[in-house]
């Protein structure tokens, strides 16, 4: 029997992080890129993705710009590694820009994401709230799938570059591109169509094209709060009915699960409110959503609070005094004063980016810049949690792509 210790023989078996990485530097090297294309994809995300294999498909010869050393590595990390790649309620009336989400998607936005991963050959599992992952749970699939797709179709992925400079030229656009691996001389490539998919905070380059941009703040993400003993409840979750109150207005409603922090509120209720929240707002919350105010009136009159509340929510609510009854009736409607998101560096998506209005809902070109198209995070969508977002990425990355294919072809002909 070998004595040689178990964690060294998964070492020697399991390349290390730095030994990956020296691998892909070296395989980003190795892309030889050409002077001229029909479209370049600035950013290999989901939406970059999505673009890149539509456009090639229609025949378009498609560059993927990314500043990773790999593309598609933000999609390793939705959906807590297993990648909830849309949903089967999908409704444009949980995005915002409502109106522009429905023209830009259309009748068919799901049948045209599922038909997308179908052609992938990727099989889609539903869960609880129509959420659908890969039937691996695994977002490495998702990446796997799209990457050799993108790949088949001739897609050049040139990943450890960034655009550093666009200007417009005879042929289209000139990109300059500064290798993101710490060597090298800039390189440049011309393209007849850009598609602009580099996610949140893509202003530098919407910026150099002169197109409007709303500013980018992080959404999907944890609310800082007064109104409770946060630390005391740190940890402890509890479905709840939510309502964003704004000067006596309510302006946003969320049901589910409610995580408490010790700087306020987390969990899918939060993230969801926080694409609307203001400092200065108010969260009103029922933490018994699923019993009306009369039962449980009636069942504190028996029981006390035990079966009904958490105990250390409960213990909260007594320190106003009263009998059960009125611990429960507080419980009804928890008012919670709003200071603004927390734990940002965590946060989902990113709102803003370029303006809607500046964009042709059935076709995502940029107005004022023939040939520049934008998707996914890039433009000033966002959505609910549970699959919205990811959703929003794959099918504005399939109309920007396919737009883009085809202004290069008329390009190609002119």
């Amino acid at each position: 029997m070998s004595s040689r210790p178990r964690s060294a023989s998964r070492a020697s078996r399991a390349p290390s992080r730095q030994a990956r990485e020296r691998e892909l530097v070296a395989q980003a090297r190795a892309v030889s890129l050409p002077s001229q294309v029909d479209v370049a994809v600035v950013g290999g995300g989901a939406a970059g993705l999505a673009a890149a294999i539509t456009a090639a498909e229609v025949g378009a010869h498609v560059v993927v710009v990314e500043r990773s050393l790999e593309c598609g590595r933000s999609i390793l990390a939705t959906g807590g590694g297993r990648c909830n790649l849309a949903n089967t309620r999908l409704s444009a009336e949980r995005y915002r820009h409502p109106g522009f989400v429905s023209a830009v998607c259309g009748e068919r936005f799901l049948a045209d994401v599922l038909g997308f991963f179908s052609a992938s050959g990727l099989a889609v599992a539903e869960e609880e709230g129509g959420r659908l992952y890969p039937v691996t749970r695994e977002a490495s699939s998702v990446r796997e799938v799209l990457v050799a797709r993108a790949l088949r179709a001739g897609v050049t992925l040139a990943c450890g570059r960034e655009v550093t400079a666009v200007t417009q030229s005879t042929r289209g656009f000139a990109l300059e591109l500064t290798p993101a691996f710490g060597d090298g001389g800039k390189g440049h490539l011309g393209a007849r169509a850009i598609v602009i998919a580099t996610g949140g905070g893509s202003g530098s380059l919407a910026g150099c094209l002169g197109l409007p941009v709303v500013p980018p703040r992080p959404v999907l993400c944890p609310l800082a709060c007064e109104g409770l003993d946060f630390p005391a409840l740190d940890g402890r979750r509890t479905r709840v009915s939510a309502a964003l109150v704004r000067g006596g207005e309510t302006i946003a409603r969320e049901a589910g699960e409610l995580l408490f922090r010790p700087y306020g509120i987390s969990g899918i209720v939060s993230f969801d409110l926080s694409r609307n929240a203001l400092p200065g707002d108010c969260v009103v919350l029922d933490l018994l959503p699923e019993v009306d105010a009369h039962t449980a009136q009636e069942l504190a009159m028996r029981g006390g609070t035990a079966g009904l509340l958490d105990g250390s929510v409960a213990a909260q609510l007594k320190r106003q005094g009263g009998t059960p009854e009125d611990v429960v009736r507080r419980a009804k409607s928890v008012k919670l004063l709003v200071k603004g998101t927390a734990d940002e560096k965590r946060a989902q998506v990113m709102a803003g980016g370029i303006d809607v209005t500046a964009l042709d809902v059935s076709t995502l070109e940029c107005q004022g810049v023939p040939g520049t198209f934008a998707s996914g995070e890039a433009v000033d969508v966002d959505g609910a949690c549970g699959g919205y977002n990811l959703a929003w990425a794959w099918k504005s990355g399939m109309v920007a792509g396919l737009s883009a294919a085809r202004h290069a072809g008329g390009k190609r002909r002119d």
